[in-house]
Parts: C-alpha cells; structure tokens; sequence
C-alpha cells in the first residue's frame, strides 16, 4: 500500500502541470452512492501511469480501476470518520491552498510573455547613459509636473546640439554622473530596474529616449553601444589590495609586490593556489583557492570594468591575465570556466523565478488585477472615499492607527462582483496592515493604502472562485484533500495500529510461522585474544567445551585489562564472513593471527536447524504483512459497507488494445 499511495500522493505534489478538465461525465462506477466519472478516472490513470504506462491495455486498465477503487472506497471512509474536521488537516489544507493559489492569481499569458522578453534580452548587452530628474513616485501632481517639465528642457538642450555628456554633468541628479557623464556601463537583463532596461532595449545606439518614469524620477536614456551577450563566467584571483588611502609610492610598491608573484607563478617556481594562500589580500576567496562566484554583465553579480574586461579576455580553462589594476587593488586573475547564454529550455526555470522576484512581476499582477476589475464590474464612489479621506488624523503615521466611530459605517467605496466595499472594511484593513511610515505625505500614503486594499480585495475574491474559474485548481484541490485524508486513515487503520498492536503481531506470527523461518545455522563462539599464549589456553578449554563464560573468567582473571573477549550468536550462511570461512561442524577452529597482532578463533558448539524466528527477530518483515493483513481485511470490510458497482459497458468502451 505505501508503494501505490506514494504514487497518487507524489502525483498530486510533482505534476500539477498535468492538471486538466475531465469533461467526460459517464459514471463508470458507483462507490454506496458516490459516482465516479470516466474523465475522473482518466486523469487520474493518465497522470499516475507515467513513461507511457497507460496504453488502456485491458490489463492495465482492470489494474488501476482496482487501485482507483481502493483509493475512493478509503476516502469514503475518511470522510465518514470526519477526518476532513481534524484542526491539523484543515490548517495543511488551507496552506496548500494558499500555495497552489499563488501560481494561479497571476496573468500567465503575460508571465510568459515576460520570461520570453527576457530571454531574449539575455542575448544583448547595452552600454548606455542616463540623465535623471529625481521625483518621488508619489509625489503630488505639482511636482511630478514640474520634474517633467525640467527633464523635457534638458531634452531640448541635447536636441538643439547640446552635448549628452556635458547636459548630463552640469544637470543630472545622480551624483556620479559629474565624474561618469551619466555613462552606468554594460548591462543586460536584470541589470537594471524594469522601466529602465525596457527604454535601452527599445533603443539603437545614438538614440535618446523620451523621459522614462521610474521610482527614482524621470531619466532620460542614451544607448552608446550593443554587443552580443558575453554569458557568465567563473575565474579564481589573487588580489593585492591598495592601502586605504595609497599614496603614488605605496602603489608602485603593490605593482612590484604582484610583479614579483606573477614572475613566481609564471616560471613555475610556484603554482596558482599556493599563490593565493600566500600572498593574497582577498581573505574571503583565499581559502576557497581564490574562486569567486558566477558572474557577467548582468545582475544578480557584476563586477568592476576592468575586472571583467579582464576576465573576459581569457578563452581557455587554465589561462592566466597579466596583473590587472582596479581601484582596490593587482589582480592575478585564472579562468576556470565560462558559459555562453543557453537554449530557453535550460534558461527558463530561472528566467521564471527571477521575473518573479523582479519588479517587473507587477506588471503581470497589474494585468490580472485590471481583468478581475473588469470581468466583475468594479465600480468606485469617489466621493465616499474623500469623504474617509479627510476624517483620517496624522496618527496614521505611527503604525498604531484606530479608527474612530465616524469612519466605522457602511458606506460604501466600491462594489465588486455585486459585493459592497464599505469604510469599516477598509478601516479594518488599514488598522491591520499600517505601520509606522514617515516616506510620504498624508494623502500619499492614503492612496497607497486604498489601492493595496483595493487590490487584496481583488485577489482575495478571484482566489475564492479559483474552484469555479480553474478547473485544474479544483482538481488539485480535491486530490490533496483526498490525499491527506487517505495518508491520516492508513495511519490510523493500519500502519501505526500494526507497529502498536504487539498481542496482534504475535498472534500473526504464529499463525505463519513457517514464513519466518531460520535456515541451518551455526552456533558460535568467537574469541578474540590479544596474547598468543593467552590464546592457545582459550582454544585448549574450548576444546574441552568448558562453558564460554568460565573460560574468560579464568584467563581474565586478577588482570588490569581484557585479555579475552567473546562474540555469541547464531548465523546463517551469508551473514558473518567469519563464520562463513570456518568448518560448518561441531568443533573448534585452529587459531588465525590477525592484521592488527591480535588472535582468532571459532568455536561451533553446534549446528542448528531450522526453526521459527521470533518476533524481535523478524519484526520488520511480520509488521510489513500484519499491515498488508490488516489493509486487505479492512478493504473487504469496506466493500461491503460501500458496495462497487461498474458500469462494464463504459469500462469496454475505454479498452484500446
């Protein structure tokens, strides 16, 4: 049983993807008075019969119907005993729930359509500038106007002939842009935010974007350059580091210093890692013999031009650069491997979680969020929300905000799928999620908390109708819950009662004893002495069959440590090698020096047959068939109580071959 149930439960778990409608609603048999479907059972079998099992064989049919009615006949059970009322169970099943919802309450077409773009942005690198006009992203409609007003003039300037790089340094808001020009290097996917990297990728070099709004303001962009991706690298390096402060001496002394480590590693007086051990200030790489993670011209990691330039330059594993300078320091750098961009089939898993993490996700959720708005006639009163608007005092910034009893009514703000929206619904959502802010202005953080409200309540409703809406989320849900009733009940009914039942067990064992039987085995002694001389005076009282016991006693005796010591016991053949090198005979063995110059021998007393194992020594295998006993009495029991009754002409009709 824990072979089949580990195959519907692992079904459930690793192939939700295989999810689908099963729209053919013939009854193919009835459980006392459940019906079960044709398309129910298909999806099941399909799913479960992998590597093309489910060729609807006859055979291969009769056998999983059997399984399938076990399966539901057991959940029937289940529910009878209200397993599904268990506080524990109801909590797992909710937090399945919330999980499986999550993959769902998304708009997968542009999730997909997302994950392709940046893909296909991977394959690009860009080398661009900026000049950016810092607007808070809520900032009120004044200001937001007059940071694009500003960014708009600048525009003009480089339109008119003005050069990017001087407007750049005179004007920009970013501060490095005085000593870079605005110039924030090579990037790619992921490199920067989201609003950002889709103005350079919809740019040809030379080209300047219209002002572009990020959380950080409005930038204008520039593409300098384009290059085909150069992928990820892996290199090891051995850094010399730069005093704090160095002065144009201390430098050339930290030149001469990697100089002479280069000239060491390159004649071969010394190799690569016992360089970086020795002389390398990078005391995190040092002792992983210099190796720094993964890295390209993208994010999660970047490094400093140079470096990577430098890195990049290096073809093949084992190749070497020259010392290479950067503001920390010499760098001495290796390549060990490095990776052009993969297929999309090996690159999408990761592209999946990334959009995901990315601020671009949004972008999916705010699609999701604008057709439930429009598929359940979203509908806003505006009024009623200055109206709650004007009544909220500044201890809204202190994260501890009550409303008062003029906010708690039941006017409402909005309607959604026919649902009123009120002012206590929001009050209530506001006195659970605020917390202490001090970011934005009053009616700043007002409009936030009103659209994240607006949006839960969105979100939470389309997640109460995922059984409806999703087919496939219905059916995942139900076989979860089956599953988690199914594993409860074996507990109870079979699996814990057997390995608790011991009179049961016992009883069980007598009754096929002659399944747990020992074959022919040898009754030994085995001596192990680290004298010879105290060995041969063992083997000689062995040898007269003096009780084991009494032979350690009289050589051990009045001595500071054990000079004798017994290993007892019957085994079979195949079970002790040391017993299995000796004479299967009454008697006892010559004495054997071993590796470590201690002694050996074996005594036999003698030969057994067979005979019944007991319960201790069979355990494993008894419980393992009280439990089959047990499951398979219990199924009879409920075939009686929950008659099957198949529909044969509606199994025929689903035999292929």
């Amino acid at each position: 049983m824990y072979k089949y149930f580990s195959i519907l439960l692992l079904a459930i778990i690793a192939y939700p993807t295989l999810a689908q409608n099963a729209s053919d609603d013939r009854v193919l048999f009835t459980a006392g008075n459940d019906k079960v479907t044709v398309g129910e059972f298909e999806y099941v079998y399909n799913k479960n019969n992998i590597n093309n099992q489910a060729d609807y064989s006859k055979k291969s049919l009769e056998d999983y119907l059997t399984l399938y009615e076990n399966f539901r006949l057991k959940v029937k059970e289940a529910e009878a005993m209200k397993l599904d009322t268990i506080s524990s169970l109801k909590n797992e099943l909710e937090g399945y729930r919330k999980q499986l919802a999550k993959s769902f309450l998304t708009d997968r077409e542009i999730s997909d359509k997302l994950i392709e773009e940046a893909y296909e942005r991977s394959k690009t690198e860009i080398n661009a500038s900026h000049i950016l006009v810092r607007c808070d992203e809520n900032a009120n409609p004044a200001d937001t106007m007059a940071a694009f007003k500003k960014i708009m003039a600048l525009r003009k300037r480089i339109e008119k002939g003005e050069s990017f790089d001087k407007v750049a340094r005179e004007s920009s808001e970013d501060p490095s842009a005085k000593t870079n020009s605005g110039n924030i290097g090579w990037f790619t996917v992921f490199g920067t935010i989201y609003p950002f990297e889709s103005a350079a990728y919809s740019l040809k070099p030379g080209e300047l974007s219209m002002p572009v709004r990020t959380i950080f303001g409005y930038h204008l962009v520039r593409v300098n350059e384009t290059r085909p991706a150069r992928g990820q690298i892996h290199v090891a390096h051995l850094l010399i580091r730069f005093p704090d402060g160095a002065t144009p001496a201390q430098k050339d002394s930290v030149k001469k210093r990697v100089d002479s480590v280069y000239a060491l590693i390159t004649s071969g007086k010394i190799d690569f890692k016992t360089a970086v051990k020795e002389f390398s200030d990078d005391k995190a790489s040092r002792v992983k013999d210099g190796e720094l993670q993964w890295f390209g011209s993208g994010a999660p990691i970047r490094m400093v031009p140079e470096f990577e330039d430098a890195a990049f330059s290096l073809t093949k594993p084992g190749e070497m650069t020259k010392p290479v300078m950067t503001q920390f320091g010499w760098h001495i750098i290796k390549l060990i491997e490095r990776k052009g961009i993969q297929p999309f089939t090996e690159e999408k898993a990761d592209l999946k979680k990334r959009v995901e993490r990315d601020t671009r996700s949004q972008v999916a959720k705010n699609k999701l969020i604008d057709r439930i708005k429009r598929e359940n006639n979203f509908t806003e009163f505006p009024g009623i929300r200055s109206d709650f608007n004007v009544k909220v005092d500044s201890s809204i910034f202190r994260g501890n905000w009550k409303a008062d009893s003029s906010l708690l009514t039941n006017k409402v703000l909005f309607t959604l799928a026919g649902k009123n929206y009120t002012q206590s619904d929001y009050a209530a959502y506001i006195e659970k999620n605020s917390k202490r802010r001090s970011d934005k202005a009053l009616d700043a953080l007002l409009n936030e908390y009103y659209d994240e409200f607006v949006n839960a309540s969105c979100l939470e409703y389309e997640e109460s109708m995922l059984e409806v809406k999703k087919p496939e989320f219905k059916s995942l849900m139900k076989e979860y819950h089956d599953g988690i009733l199914l594993f409860e009940l074996m507990d109870r009914m079979v699996w814990t009662k057997a390995v608790k039942d011991t009179l049961g067990l016992e009883e069980f064992r007598k009754k096929n004893e002659n399944k747990y039987m020992w074959g022919n085995r040898a009754d030994v002694a085995i001596f192990n002495c680290n004298d010879s001389k105290i060995c041969d005076a063992a083997h000689k009282l062995a040898e007269k069959k003096k009780d084991v016991e009494t032979i350690k006693d009289k050589l051990n005796k009045n001595e500071k440590e054990e000079h004798v010591s017994t290993i007892e016991g019957k085994y079979e053949k195949g079970q002790y090698d040391v017993v299995d090198k000796v004479d299967w005979k009454a008697g006892v063995s010559p004495v054997e020096k071993l590796n470590d110059s201690t002694y050996r021998f074996v005594w036999v007393k003698q030969i057994v047959g067979p005979e019944p194992k007991s319960l201790k020594e069979a355990k494993g295998y008894i419980v393992s068939d009280y439990q089959e006993y047990l499951e398979k009495t219990w199924l009879e029991q409920l075939r009686k109580k929950y008659p099957i009754k198949v529909n044969e002409s509606v199994f025929e009709s689903l035999i292929k071959k």
